[in-house]
């Protein structure tokens, strides 16, 4: 026992240890930096207050929603008008008047928005799909944290054709849910003075608090595109919309309800008539429910699935893999949606890195590894907010489907809220039939502290527990990030053993046969911003992955330097250079036919040059240029997606990607084409 607990006592301390000497190097080395940005002004000149408020006017009736600003009650709100520019110059004032009135009852919150604009022919209207990203549009956004808890939040967009797009935001922005959907709207249309917007949110979309006066954290979002140009309510340097700490504050909600109860329940029916001469018809179907949704507090909301249909949820985006990792799929069941973000327990996306590691991906459940569904019985999930502790319980059942034998699935989240924006926590995963036989068990608990505006810490220690294997099963993670709109500094260390199995999550970098992992990652930025007319900001960056077993057999290392820079007309370009080095411990089979690279060591380079056109013009898009190594061969990689406007109303997004990898004398050539109107 002893000898175990000083094996678990080193195997932290060479975790932790390395980043703690990066943070005390970063500290001291930045001084000077963080004193110019302490004296930084927060807001620009015109702003005094750092976190501006104001007031909601209760109403009796109801707003009609019809993108006509012309019912009474908007005058008697008062106006938001004060809108400053993070980009084309920062802290300066818009150039086009902004204004936002705030109107509420017992179950809407309504928001009427007129964005004037000198040249309302030049507005950019083109997205139509609900969803749509509407990079290239004029919008208007606003970002709620409903339970002024700093940290959490949910977004809503508007375009001027009343196109919506909303996502679900989570801990300061590091998550964001776009495939959550709630039931709002919103109606706008263009007139001479520019573009109106009505908006119509029902408390019951939202979670909140009840309290007898209700304050929430808002922020206000406009973009110009023609002028390249977005204007904010409250902006502070190096924050965006999702960081919720940097909000305002929308105060005088009061006698306020959402939604006790909703159910959507389904029916499918089938008919077949037999070839044979007796001409049979068998007649078929099911029917269940998607979700039944109670809310057991205005905080807790409690759902139930019964012999769930997801057939019908929106398909995976097509993805080509020629590396020997796992592909990462988001997602998109909307029974999982609620509260997804309080699940979250592991590594992120970062730096345009994929996820490296899950303790929980609720995709495992009744879904194969090859993406085939798997008849669910039923299920049940808790989420919800109990002071500064965030809860998320799980239980779902799955049939026995072919080779696929019955299980069951339970996950515990829970997430104590500390200081301003910080958070400590646990998660307890388990299924039933493993593999190994038996169950599978993780727990782990994990920690995120944010100080001096930018600097981040993130850690987590967890150990799985299977049949016959209780030793070299943990996995931790220690991390430090700076990150400002001028200077870029992360350090992370992610360590597996060989025997931790997190059979409900996800793990990026397992294969056949592997000995564990140890995943060391550096990255360093700067980017400043020039004062002259036609370079907005630079974007200069160098980062180190380096990844190895547990026996500390280096298997991949990969360098890369960035330069990229920001027009202030709005196009952006880059270019990339990277020298990887790959050791195959086992052979590679390259998916789609590409053949098997040996057992070896391998070391190349890469160049990649890419430019994205500023979407505010007819013709814009991106392309990206890739030639280099490709282990024992070379690859060469066009990826590109063009974007036409043709009218006002209408934009034609297709995509493409090409890859052609040239080994032992041959040939191989994988392309994707997608399309979006």
């Amino acid at each position: 026992m002893r000898d175990d607990f000083l094996e678990k006592l080193f195997w932290c301390r060479g975790l932790f240890l390395k980043p703690l000497l990066v943070l005390a190097c970063l500290t001291l080395s930045t001084a000077s930096a963080l004193a110019q940005q302490q004296a930084m002004p927060i807001l620009s000149p015109g702003h005094q207050l750092p976190s501006p408020s104001v007031k909601a006017f209760r109403i009796e009736k109801p707003i009609v929603l019809d993108g006509y600003l012309d019912e009474e009650s908007w005058s008697l709100a008062d106006p938001i008008t004060e809108f400053t520019q993070r980009d084309d110059i920062d802290y300066a004032e818009a150039t086009e008047r902004t204004e936002v009135r705030i109107l509420f009852d017992k179950q809407n919150l309504y928001l009427g928005v007129y964005c004037y604009d000198s040249k309302p022919d030049a507005i950019v209207a083109t997205e139509l799909r609900r969803d749509g990203e509407m990079e290239g549009d004029d919008i208007f956004e606003v970002m709620f944290d409903t339970f002024h808890d700093h940290r959490n939040g949910y977004r809503f967009r508007v375009n001027p054709l009343g196109t919506r797009r909303d996502a679900q935001v989570s801990n300061e922005g590091q998550v964001q849910n776009y495939n959550w959907d709630e039931k709002w709207d919103a109606k706008a249309r263009i007139t001479d003075l520019g573009w109106v917007a009505e908006i119509v949110i029902p408390f019951k979309a939202v979670r909140f608090n009840t309290n007898t006066s209700t304050t929430w954290g808002m922020n206000l979002h406009r973009t110009i595109m023609r002028k390249n140009e977005d204007v904010f309510w409250v902006i502070r340097r190096g924050y965006t919309l999702t960081r919720i700490s940097g909000m305002g504050h929308l105060e005088g909600l009061n006698d306020i309800e959402g939604f006790r109860f909703r159910i959507k329940p389904y029916v499918t029916g089938t008919s077949l008539r037999s070839l044979a001469s007796d001409g049979v018809t068998h007649y078929g179907g099911q029917i269940g429910v998607e979700d039944a949704k109670y809310m057991l507090t205005p905080q807790a909301a409690l759902d139930l699935t019964v012999n769930p249909d997801f057939a019908q949820a929106d398909v995976d985006q097509a993805q080509v893999n020629l590396s020997r990792f796992n592909l990462f799929f988001p997602e998109k069941r909307e029974f999982f949606q609620e509260g997804a973000g309080i699940f979250q327990f592991g590594t992120r996306s970062r730096l345009g890195r994929p996820t490296d590691l899950l303790l929980f991906h609720s995709r495992r459940i009744g879904l194969s590894e090859d993406r085939e569904e798997i008849p669910i019985l039923g299920g049940l999930k808790l989420v919800g907010k109990q002071g500064p502790i965030d809860i998320g319980l799980l239980n779902m059942q799955t049939r026995k489907e072919g080779d696929q034998p019955e299980k069951n699935f339970s996950v515990v989240r829970i997430r104590s809220n500390i200081l301003s924006t910080s958070s400590v926590g646990l998660m307890f995963t388990r299924n039933t039939d493993s593999p190994l036989g038996g169950s599978n068990q993780v727990v782990g608990f994990d920690s995120h502290f944010t100080f001096l505006r930018y600097l981040s810490l993130e850690g987590f220690l967890a150990r799985s527990s299977s049949a016959g294997i209780d030793k070299k099963n943990w996995a931790g993670k220690g991390s430090i990030r700076w990150s400002s709109d001028s200077y870029l500094f992360s350090a992370q260390r992610l360590q597996i053993d060989e025997n931790f199995r997190a059979e409900m999550g996800f793990v990026r970098h397992a294969y056949t046969g592997w000995k564990g992992l140890e995943q060391t990652q550096f990255a360093v930025g700067y980017k400043p911003r020039p004062q002259n007319s036609w370079i907005r900001q630079f974007d200069i960056s160098g980062s180190l992955d380096r990844l190895a077993n547990r026996e500390g057999l280096l298997e991949t290392r990969e360098w890369q330097g960035s330069f990229g820079a920001e027009l202030q007309s709005g196009d952006v370009f880059g270019i990339d250079f990277s020298r990887t080095f790959e050791r195959l411990v086992n052979p590679f089979r390259i998916a789609g036919g590409g053949g098997t690279v040996p057992v070896g060591n391998y070391d190349f380079q890469r160049v990649n040059a890419r430019y994205r056109a500023y979407r505010g013009r007819r013709l814009a898009g991106t392309l990206s240029f890739t030639r280099g190594g490709f282990f024992d061969g070379t690859l060469t990689s066009v990826e590109l997606s063009p974007v036409f406007i043709p009218s006002a109303n209408l934009s034609v997004a297709p995509s493409f990607e090409w890859n052609q990898v040239n080994r032992l004398g041959t040939t191989f050539i994988t392309q994707e084409l997608n399309t979006a109107v």
